[in-house]
């Protein structure tokens, strides 16, 4: 080949194959440093995502357990008129049973 083209011609080709080799290698060089980073964050991401789904759970929980005592003062109220309502009910039965047994 180098026979068909002049020595100078040659030396050129050369020359620039072995320029687009550097640059080509730069690059090369930043895309791996790229990849590494993509990565990493990949990796950060999948960490993230575990915290995420923990927190959830944690979430969950919380949200039942603030539910519960929600409920709790509602059902002491229940139980209050429940209270208020049976000494209600006592005292009539009482005065009633007063009224009869005084007839008698």
């Amino acid at each position: 080949m180098a026979d068909k083209l002049g020595g100078d011609e040659a030396s050129r080709r050369l020359v620039k194959l072995e320029e687009r080799e550097k640059t080509n290698a730069r690059r090369l060089d930043r895309l791996e440093g790229l990849a590494n980073e993509v990565h990493a964050q990949n990796e950060n991401i999948a960490r993230l995502i575990v915290q995420i789904e923990f927190t959830n759970k944690q979430l969950s929980l919380q949200e039942k357990r603030l539910t519960e005592i929600e409920k709790q003062p509602r059902a002491r109220l229940n139980l209050i008129w429940g209270s208020v309502i049976t000494a209600l009910a006592s005292a009539a039965v009482g005065a009633i049973a007063t009224v009869i047994i005084s007839l008698i």
